[in-house]
């Protein structure tokens, strides 16, 4: 596959990910972020590089391990100064990945792939004695796996030895234990305190200098001089402004950058949110009822004929008096068995548009809606559920200011039919968004078909973008059809696989001339 059809299917990969490692993932927004349960990615552009493509799985991978292996609650009980997390993040980023790597070991790849491209030049431009410390002891945790660093980090080594004589030396014992015995977030708290008291016995063993204060900030305006005493003062005392980015941070800033002006043209992935859902009025109950029972009948019987086949002739089952006369030429093809097609084994996912432009017809197409389910819920063999969109705000946790666009299940699959389908029309018409969110849910279900049905009244949000996740369900097998409720803008995103209904009576034709070819093939 090419780069950008890897990228339209990022959403499956980050739902397979998600879903192996036990955590969220979202795609939406501005900003890459982790809340210790969802994975945010920002919005993506459809056009893309292999780099990019790297960086966003590596991410994932990154968060991840930190999410199952990171223990916050030590974390939060040490309450360690910025320079110790810092340091303590060097050698929690390389345990987390290496207990992921042992449980997925395709990941491994990724997070070499990563170290190499985020660190391959981390040795140049290096001027601050100091900061040149915490840079050698990245490159040098980071050689463990990756050693084509070994050359930057000895260079950075030496760079350090000759502004501070014995450190490394000092800092090598302690990375020697991280190496061998550090299995926890504890151990990594109690391995980074201990480098940092290193430093501090490196600073107090300097001659003090005239003019120079315990913080560092010294000399003319304020400004300490460039001295390896006072540089590595001011490194114990920096707040985290003035630390580099950690690994996790780095990524973040990576995909920040690529995140598109225009987040209507972009990759995004519904969230789930909320919506207030009440019962249909027996009134439209009783109307739906009389449409579902003849769309089933009609459904039925075209399951039913393509299920039972005429019976077959073969080498076991009854005996057929009528093919003896194969025994005279050694044929022993004189039994009769019944044929059997296999039967119906179908997801249908339906995803109804409740927009605002759906005002006027909310009221028909929540009754179709009803109906349809009705009718495929009664067929044994079919799997359905209903999904309405946009819902309201996230409930995963996610960032509000996002404003990302929201799906609300209506009926999950698996569970028992009701009747509690009555939905208001607000918002806008994030389709693509929905159907990608639709897609994450479908693709790993056990049928062997999988089908989804929209249900709308006009023009998505994005063109582009539905129409670009139209295009990764159908590379998943997923079959994508529309009705549309009394205006016909379906069929320019689905010109052969689409239907227009105006009244609740069209119903029943409609959805069996475009059904019949996808339950039965």
């Amino acid at each position: 596959m090419t780069n950008n059809l890897i990228m339209k299917s990022l959403p499956m990969v980050a739902s397979v990910l998600g879903r192996k490692y036990g955590v969220k993932v979202a795609i939406g927004g501005k900003d890459a972020y982790t809340d210790g349960n969802t994975i945010h990615l920002p919005a993506l552009p459809l056009e893309c590089s292999e780099t990019l493509i790297g960086l966003a799985r590596g991410y994932i991978d990154h968060e991840a391990a930190h999410i199952r292996e990171t223990r916050f609650d030590w974390l939060r009980l040490a309450n360690l100064p910025p320079l110790e997390m810092h340091v303590w993040n060097t050698f929690e980023d390389w345990r987390v990945e290496h207990r992921l790597a042992r449980l997925f070991p395709g990941c491994r790849s990724n997070f070499n792939w990563l170290i190499r491209h985020l660190l391959g030049d981390a040795s140049k431009n290096t001027t601050d004695p100091a900061m040149a410390i915490l840079n050698w002891l990245l490159l040098s945790v980071r050689a463990w796996d990756v050693p084509s660093l070994n050359g930057q980090r000895d260079d950075v080594g030496n760079f350090v030895e000759s502004h501070y004589p014995g450190l490394i030396g000092r800092l090598n014992h302690v990375l020697k234990k991280v190496h061998a015995y550090c299995d926890s977030t504890q151990d990594c708290i109690l391995y980074a305190r201990e480098v940092v008291s290193i430093l501090k016995e490196k600073v107090a063993s300097f001659p003090q200098q005239n003019g120079e204060s315990k913080t560092g900030k010294s000399g003319k305006n304020g400004v300490s001089d460039e001295l390896p005493s006072d540089a590595l003062n001011r490194l114990i005392h920096a707040d985290e402004n003035d630390l580099p980015d950690d690994l996790g941070d780095a990524l973040a800033a990576h995909l920040r950058k690529e995140t598109p002006r225009e987040l209507n043209e972009s990759l995004r992935v519904a969230q789930l949110g909320t919506k207030t859902v009440k019962p249909l009025d027996s009134e439209d109950v009783a109307a739906t009822k009389r449409v579902s029972i003849a769309l089933r009948t009609q459904l039925q019987g075209l399951l039913q004929s393509s299920v039972l086949t005429r019976s077959k002739v073969g080498r076991h089952g009854r005996l057929d008096a009528r093919q003896l006369h194969r025994v005279s030429v050694a044929d022993a093809r004189v039994f009769k068995r019944a044929g059997r097609k296999v039967g119906i084994n179908t997801a249908v996912h339906i995803l109804l548009d409740c927009s605002g432009s759906m005002r006027r017809r909310i009221k028909l197409t929540t009754q179709v809606c009803h109906a349809v389910t009705t009718a495929l819920d009664a067929i044994v063999g079919i799997n359905v559920a209903v999904t309405a969109f946009p819902a309201g705000t996230p409930t995963d946790g996610g960032n509000e200011n996002d404003q990302s666009p929201t799906v609300c299940p209506i009926l999950r699959h698996g569970e028992r039919m009701h009747p509690n389908f009555g939905v208001n029309a607000t918002g806008c018409t994030p389709l693509g968004e929905a159907l990608w969110w639709t897609l994450q849910q479908v693709v790993p279900l056990f049928e062997s078909r999988k089908i989804i049905l929209i249900l709308t009244d006009g023009d998505p949000d994005s063109f582009n973008l539905a129409l670009d996740a139209i295009e990764g369900g159908r590379r998943f097998g997923v079959e994508i059809y529309g009705l549309g409720i009394t205006s016909e803008a379906i069929t320019k995103l689905l010109p052969d696989h689409s239907r227009t209904i105006n009244d609740l009576s069209e119903l029943a034709p409609a959805m069996f001339g475009m059904l019949r070819g996808a339950l039965v093939k």
